[in-house]
This record gives structure tokens, C-alpha cells and sequence, in this order.
């Protein structure tokens, strides 16, 4: 009976012991399938966030060519100050926009939706802050405070000289270019120059913060693209 009841102790002793070792295996698949959706909502996040800054690249690359056009015609009208060249009816070209600025249309809908989950979710510490340095300093940036500044220009200095010099010819050929009222007391006019030159100034200087902007842009998404390949 002694040994019996050995035999049976042991043997309930060992079904215990592999009942726990099923749990502990299971709780560890369990905990291992959690990790793996984590993993690939981080992918997937990760590749949302690529997309968004590549449309953003895209937007300012867009903008860099705008600009350097409005740039462009915005120099040869300060030629035509600097050199009191006589008007002619072919200058329109070059009056068609050429104190315009490009207001950055960035995508935020998936930094925002990165927000919303927890930021945590990019388990990459360095990348994670980078992301957040991207979004919520440098677009912030070239989005509001730089627009911002820009706006108080064109409110205080370029409506006012485009009112005072220029009307719109709804019946040109080109989609309503601007037309100088009086150009020969334009070209003699040191606010119209002084307003040229200042928006000169804004247009060169924001082509050159859309060109970095797209380079550290260009930097995030090879870390993304790196962590990508790590997570996966």
C-alpha cells in the first residue's frame, strides 16, 4: 500500500507539474502573439508615417519649383525698377504673382493617429524622437510660425502696394494677371521697390528651408525604412 501510494503521489505530482508547464507555455505563446501584434502595428504605423513624409517632400519639392518661379519674376521686375525700363504689354508675365509665397500643405493624419494610440508604440527611442522633432517642431515651424510671419507681411506690405499699382484683367488671355494702374510712378516708388525686395528676401529664404526640411526628411525615412527591417 506504502508503495502504492508513492506511485500515485509521484504520478499526480507530475501531472501538476505538466499541467504548469501547458500554462507557463501558453501564457508565453499568448505573450509572444501580443508581442507580434505590437510588432506589426508598429510596422504598420511606421510605414503610415513614411507615406505621410514622402507626400510632404513631394509638397515642398512642388513648392521649391512655384517658388523659384515667383522668385524669378519677382527679380525681373526689380530689373525693371533698378534700370526704369519703359512699360511694355509683355511685362505682364512677369507681374502675375511675382510677390506670391506657397503655404506648405502638410499630412499630419498619421503622426496624429500615432498621438492617439500612445507614442510609446515606436519602440526605437531615438526614432521615436526624431519623429517627433519632424512633426511637432520643424513642420510646426514651416507650417504656422513661418506662415505666420509671412501672413503679417502680406497683410501689412503686399495688399497694400498690389492695391495701390495693380488691378486684375479679367479679360486677358492668362487667368487674371495683375496690370500696373500707374507704372511709371511705380518704378519711381521706393516702398514698391523696398516691398519687392523684402519678399525677395522671403521667397529665397523659404526655398532654402523647403531643401532642408527635405533632407532631414529624406534622413527620418531611412531610419524608418532601418527599423523596418530590424522589426521585421
Amino acid at each position: 500500500m506504502e508503495n502504492k501510494t508513492g506511485k500515485y503521489f509521484k504520478y499526480a505530482i507530475g501531472e501538476i507539474v505538466l499541467v504548469m508547464i501547458g500554462i507557463l507555455l501558453a501564457l508565453q505563446v499568448n505573450n509572444w502573439n501580443e508581442q507580434r501584434k505590437l510588432v506589426q502595428k508598429e510596422v504598420q504605423v511606421l510605414i503610415a508615417l513614411k507615406e505621410d513624409i514622402e507626400t510632404n517632400i513631394n509638397n515642398l519639392n512642388e513648392g521649391i519649383r512655384v517658388v523659384n518661379q515667383l522668385k524669378n519674376n519677382n527679380l525681373q521686375v526689380i530689373k525693371f525698377f533698378e534700370q526704369k525700363t519703359p512699360y511694355e504689354e509683355s511685362m505682364i508675365q512677369y507681374f502675375s504673382n511675382f510677390l506670391g509665397i506657397w503655404d506648405p500643405d502638410f499630412s499630419y493624419a498619421s503622426y496624429e493617429n500615432l498621438k492617439s494610440q500612445n507614442l510609446d508604440l515606436i519602440s526605437n527611442r531615438d526614432l521615436r524622437q526624431t519623429i517627433v522633432n519632424l512633426f511637432d517642431v520643424e513642420m510646426d515651424m514651416l507650417d504656422i510660425a513661418e506662415m505666420e510671419r509671412i501672413h503679417i507681411l502680406f497683410e501689412n506690405m503686399i495688399v497694400p502696394i498690389q492695391k495701390k499699382y495693380f488691378y486684375r484683367d479679367y479679360t486677358s488671355k492668362m487667368p487674371w494677371p495683375y496690370v500696373p494702374m500707374n507704372y511709371s510712378n511705380m518704378i519711381e516708388d521706393m516702398e514698391f521697390y523696398a516691398v519687392c525686395t523684402e519678399i525677395a528676401y522671403r521667397q529665397t529664404r523659404s526655398i532654402e528651408r523647403f531643401k532642408e526640411f527635405n533632407i532631414m526628411s529624406a534622413s527620418v525615412i531611412e531610419q524608418i525604412d532601418s527599423e523596418i527591417k530590424v522589426l521585421k
